[in-house]
């Protein structure tokens, strides 16, 4: 079990536009952004209030819930912000703000699967920090931007343990040290 932060980003680095904007994601083919594989093995998860916001506007969840069902499941999901965000009805979701303290929960939630660091880059920064970051798998577009949200604001050392390609998105896999 591990705790892993998987994000997409743009090749200069960025995992949303200056307004949290994902369209460049979303003009890839489905299948080059698909994670279904990765979220089989995922028992909880973790996003920053950004990146629910995000999902929330971009799969309009609150007129659909069903989505959200349809996308996670019964999965532990935790959101970690420092102001009041609506639930997704029918959702199993925690909203938090202190990583170290939540993380047991979090893996005791996963079970034997893994604990996904869904975005963003400051959330997945807070959890190296916290010293609970084992793995970063970054999937590389072939998009640029000129300005947006940065893939890591923090500092870690890692070591390259895989590279895979699916459509035109470039996976690269390290270990955190």
């Amino acid at each position: 079990m591990t705790t892993t932060y998987l994000m997409t980003s743009t090749l200069n680095g960025f995992v949303a536009g200056p307004d949290n904007e994902l369209d460049w994601l979303y003009d890839l083919p489905a299948a080059d952004r698909d994670f279904s594989q990765f979220l089989s093995g995922v028992g909880a998860l973790a996003m920053g209030a950004s990146t629910y916001e995000a999902v929330l506007r971009d799969s309009e969840l609150l007129t659909h819930p069903e989505r959200w069902r349809q996308a996670h499941g019964d999965r532990a999901v935790w959101v970690f912000t420092h102001r009041e965000l609506p639930a997704v009805p029918g959702a199993n979701l925690r909203f938090a703000t202190d990583v170290a303290a939540e993380h047991p929960a979090m893996l005791a939630a996963a079970g034997e699967r893994d604990v996904f660091v869904a975005g963003g880059g400051a959330l997945a920064a807070a959890f190296q920090a916290a010293g609970v970051l084992d793995r970063v798998v970054i999937g590389i577009t072939p998009v640029l931007l000129a300005a947006g949200k940065p893939l890591f604001p923090g500092s870690a050392r890692l070591r390259l343990t895989g590279v895979e390609r699916q459509g035109q998105v470039a996976f690269l896999s390290y270990d955190v040290l």
